[in-house]
């Protein structure tokens, strides 16, 4: 892989990590998204990096959890590979919403459960009320992106053609 790759593998592992993911997520994302390959072994994302075994693994899971990468099977082939997911931006959002209303009700179960109104049940009511906000602010966005990304795709890339319809 040229110096160039290499530099952009790495500059990605510091954006996931800034994002509160792991470097490694990071790295292999990036590994998928400039390899020359559609998808890519368990073992050449783990050679390619220089990395072992039970870190490529828990980063796949972790990846994948977040959709942001998905297995595949090649038929007669025994191996598992990856590759950058191709569920819809909306549909990923969506998944992660659904942490947002989790954590929103986990937040609210501490809150009766703290007895207490102080400073401590103030900020989980705040912050309880923030997620269960955002989050219907992100549905309604990805609402309008689902009607408006073929457009905005188009004028952020004109010469280019769209591959996710």
């Amino acid at each position: 892989m040229d110096k160039e790759k290499l530099t952009y593998i790495e500059e990605t592992g510091l954006v996931f990590e800034q994002l509160g993911m792991t470097r490694m997520a990071g790295r292999v994302f990036g590994f998928l998204a400039v390899s020359d390959k559609e998808e890519a072994s368990f073992d050449d994302i783990r050679e390619g990096l220089n990395a072992s075994k039970g870190s490529i693994s828990g980063t796949a899971k972790q990846l994948k959890n977040a959709g942001l990468i998905e297995p595949v099977s090649l038929p007669g082939d025994r191996k598992t590979y990856y590759r950058i997911s191709k569920m819809e931006v909306g549909n990923i959002l969506r998944a992660r919403l659904t942490l947002f209303k989790t954590f929103s009700d986990n937040l609210e179960k501490g809150l009766i459960l703290r007895e207490k109104n102080d400073e401590i049940a103030g900020w989980l009511r705040e912050v309880s009320a923030f997620y269960s906000w955002v989050g219907d602010k992100i549905s309604d966005v990805i609402s309008t992106w689902e009607t408006e990304k073929k457009n905005i795709i188009k004028e952020k890339n004109p010469h280019e053609k769209i591959r996710h319809t």
